[in-house]
């Protein structure tokens, strides 16, 4: 994919695959910023050195995630073989604009170099994609894209968002972000950093706002809904246990005993043994 056409209505928003360059950005470099969207099973990274010898910035974001960088970041993929994805570039100026038409906030402000979970972008990035697979869209159609992506960027990251929310701490909102994804990832392996990416903390302080919200630790907030699943499915079907581990998130069947067996007092056969409820 290349870039979007030179149109009037578009001189605030840009897309063009990742590894690729955006000659518009470029030269409105401080003004813009730009969404890494990786394909699926597909790893990003983008990369810049600053000027008056700061250091180097760089970031790596692998799918579902996302990442927010500036645009004089250089973007690239670590297998140049797999499905590229895609970079949407929006305007700073645009992003003002529409935050303090549409929210009333003055002085919006994006940061940059996190990565987020967002599948709002993600599906936008599917059909801008589409769009370009055929002949030219229509740059109407592109500059409304613009518009509904300002709009969300400043509503979900903008500094000042929430004038109650001062970014430090896990609200309900933010924490309701964080269940949603574990409940809908509980077959695979997620990690902190994950989940710290989701709320834009670093590890170490999501940890903490995390165990100060909910009363838990991350690992064991984690480990206690993996084992309300495989209860589930041990009370209500015949599946074997191997499997019973495997959808709850356990990498073996030996480790999910004995994580079972320390949090409930017996094995999951005992347990099934005991709760078996076969559906009609």
């Amino acid at each position: 994919m290349g870039q979007t056409p030179g149109s009037p209505h578009l001189q605030c928003f840009h897309c063009h695959s990742i590894g690729t360059s955006c000659t518009d950005c470029a030269e409105e470099s401080a003004q813009c910023i730009l969404c890494v969207i990786p394909a699926d099973q597909t790893t990003a990274h983008a990369s810049a050195v600053g000027g008056s010898g700061s250091p180097c910035e760089s970031i790596s974001v692998t799918a579902p995630f996302i990442a927010i960088v500036p645009a004089w970041a250089r973007t690239g993929l670590d297998n140049e073989d797999d499905p590229c994805g895609l970079v949407v570039a929006l305007s700073a100026a645009q992003l003002m604009e529409t935050a303090r038409k549409a929210l009333g906030m003055a002085g919006c402000v994006i940061p940059c170099w996190f990565t987020a979970w967002d599948p709002f972008l993600r599906e936008a990035a599917n059909t801008l994609s589409a769009l370009h697979s055929g002949r030219s869209p229509d740059p109407m159609c592109l500059a409304a894209f613009g518009d509904v992506i300002a709009l969300h960027l400043a509503r979900r990251y903008g500094r000042h968002a929430d004038p109650h929310d001062t970014g430090t701490t896990l609200n309900h909102a933010k924490l309701s972000v964080v269940e949603r994804f574990i409940h809908e990832h509980l077959a695979e392996s997620i990690q902190i950093e994950h989940l710290a990416a989701l709320v834009h903390m670093s590890s170490s302080h999501f940890a903490r706002s995390f165990k100060n919200a909910t009363g838990h630790p991350p690992h064991v907030y984690l480990t206690t809904e993996r084992l309300k699943l495989a209860r589930s499915m041990l009370s209500e079907g015949s599946l074997p246990l191997i499997d019973v581990a495997a959808r709850a998130g356990f990498q073996t069947q030996q480790h999910f005993t004995e994580v079972f067996h320390r949090y409930s007092g017996c094995t999951p056969r005992a347990f099934r043994l005991a709760h078996y409820r076969p559906t009609v």
